[in-house]
């Protein structure tokens, strides 16, 4: 008898998860962005709102939820109900490189939450402003940041960005002193290089390459040199191994019924690869993925692997 009733609440679970999902949604959806307007993880999830009302026939928000580089966000999303109807849009920082650079982190990258779908793969690139800094190439800013009195500044996203990782990597890797700078955001940090308060940024390509024509980019951070940017070598180049592809992606509390998942994903997938979505994105030099959600667990968790110890022999060292 024992066994019948266990077998019907089962039945009756499984019958009831089923359901939700072949309603949902039934409201409107949020998503919340951890970072501040104009960000890059903004225009993504601003891209995609619309064609997400389109095609789940409910209103899409969009939410700035930002402070301290994307944690109260991501916070306020591993906090949230797991219904499918509070999602978020987080990057290599929110669960990378912050869970692993600071010590007091309100969530489990990845235990507290959902991997929907990875959105967009993302450029880290070094530029600077060539007035204030009048160098080339990376060979040439390695050597000003060794001889330069109180070494070079540079500006980035906030604590525990990748930005932030790269510049202590150079100094750990080169024997440079590049003196980290943390901004609410990469557009502020931009702002202050073409006002000439700030020598140089570390930022994705997207942020900078509209102003190309005031800065100069000297360097990305992926492993081979970019078609678009033929002429600008990877750090790789002169730094083995430092090499930091980045990306964005959406991501649900943890525990999100599996159907509803789904719904979710595909709906996101299919609204990244929506013509107008996709020049919007290509426009700002983002190419758009559209992934299973599996990819997108494996890119927070081979991130985690990776970056692990290299952070903690970076931070003993300092």
């Amino acid at each position: 008898m024992k066994r019948i009733v266990q077998g019907l609440a089962l039945a009756f679970a499984l019958w009831t998860a089923f359901a939700h999902a072949q309603d949902f949604p039934r409201q409107p959806i949020r998503i919340i962005v951890p970072f501040p307007p104009g960000t890059v993880a903004d225009l993504i999830a601003r891209s995609v709102s619309e064609e997400l009302r389109a095609s789940l026939g409910q209103p899409v928000t969009v939410e700035n939820r930002s402070g301290a580089t994307g944690l109260v966000g991501m916070g306020l999303l591993a906090q949230a109900p797991a219904d499918g109807y509070t999602i978020g849009i987080g990057n290599e920082a929110t669960h990378v490189t912050v869970p692993l650079m600071k010590k007091k982190v309100a969530y489990d990258p990845l235990r507290d939450f959902t991997p929907l779908a990875l959105a967009v793969r993302t450029t880290m690139v070094i530029a600077v402003n060539p007035a204030l800094l009048p160098v080339n190439d990376l060979p040439e800013l390695i050597a000003a940041a060794k001889t330069r009195a109180g070494g070079i500044s540079f500006g980035s996203m906030g604590e525990g960005s990748p930005p932030q990782l790269i510049g202590e990597l150079l100094n750990q890797r080169t024997g440079g002193r590049f003196v980290h700078v943390p901004y609410e955001g990469s557009g502020p940090a931009v702002e202050d290089l073409l006002a000439g308060r700030l020598p140089m940024v570390i930022s994705t390509l997207t942020t900078l390459a509209p102003r190309h024509d005031k800065v100069r980019i000297i360097a990305t951070a992926d492993a081979a040199r970019l078609p678009a940017l033929p002429g600008v070598q990877s750090i790789s180049e002169s730094v083995p191994d430092l090499v930091m592809p980045g990306w964005v992606g959406f991501f649900a509390p943890a525990k999100l019924p599996p159907a509803v998942a789904a719904k979710l994903s595909a709906a996101l997938s299919s609204a990244l690869r929506q013509p107008a979505v996709a020049q919007a994105l290509r426009k700002r030099m983002l190419e758009p993925v559209g992934s299973s959600p599996e990819e997108l667990r494996e890119l927070v968790r081979s991130g985690l692997e990776r970056w692990a110890p290299v952070i903690a022999k970076a931070q003993k060292v300092k």
